[in-house]
């Protein structure tokens, strides 16, 4: 299945190009804030954020002033290189937060077979599934929006925003993604939402569940030789 529900854009991946996910970026965090101006100093060939980026990001005005610094850097970095993001279930309908950005559901280098997502829309759930068609959909964020109390939203948005993030390993990992790699026709399957940082291997295909950088302060970098090769690196506060 080559995830035909998705807005999928094709890509051509470069080498050089870096890959994060699952930052979580609460107001405060200068780990990412400093990761950014030197990706804006010296900017990679293609920068990908898989989600998660920001612990809380929707188009209202309290979330937008909120994650206000990691924003404005990451508009600044668009304009310097080429920046993929791909909504989370903790950031999303964020196109016009973003306009230098290139927003999709996933991206795919055709040429090598390789597909990006946050990890999310993949899942197989049924219960899950609903649940992010409701969160997601851009009509009840609106809704939100234009008829509730901002009080109200803003009173959830910082209990939300309060929230401790798992770093912990999920049981049964490997049998759970085997299952859901059957339903993805790619060579190679980059995601982050589940901060396992784990590359599984199955038969034709790698699964790589990339770091959660609020976990582990790295990203990956990509090598390209005859096959993509990817390379962890961590964030070294410089």
């Amino acid at each position: 299945m080559k995830s035909e529900k998705l807005k999928v854009k094709n890509i051509e991946l470069k080498n050089g190009a870096v890959i994060i996910a699952d930052v979580h970026y609460r107001k405060g965090d200068t780990e990412f804030l400093i990761l950014l101006k030197k990706w804006i100093k010296n900017p990679p060939p293609q920068v990908f954020l898989l989600g998660d980026i920001f612990h809380l990001l929707l188009p209202f005005k309290y979330l937008v002033k909120y994650n206000k610094e990691a924003v404005e850097l990451i508009n600044i970095l668009a304009t310097k290189t080429e920046v993929y993001y791909t909504p989370g279930n903790h950031d999303f309908n964020i196109k016009k937060v973003f306009p230098e950005v290139t927003v999709f559901d996933a991206f795919y280098d055709e040429k090598k077979n390789v597909f990006l997502t946050h990890g999310d829309l993949t899942d197989s759930d049924l219960s899950y599934k609903i649940y992010v068609s409701v969160i997601r959909n851009r009509t009840f964020n609106v809704f939100l929006n234009f008829f509730s109390l901002n009080f109200l939203n803003n009173w959830l948005f910082k209990k939300i925003l309060q929230k401790k993030i798992d770093c912990t390993k999920i049981k049964n990992f490997e049998k759970k993604i085997k299952e859901k790699t059957k339903k993805l026709d790619y060579d190679i399957i980059i995601e982050g939402h589940y901060h396992q940082n784990e590359i599984l291997h199955f038969h034709d295909k790698t699964y790589i569940s990339l770091p959660a950088f609020v976990c582990t302060k790295s990203y990956i970098l990509i090598q390209l030789d005859n096959n993509p090769i990817i390379k962890e690196i961590d964030y070294d506060g410089r």
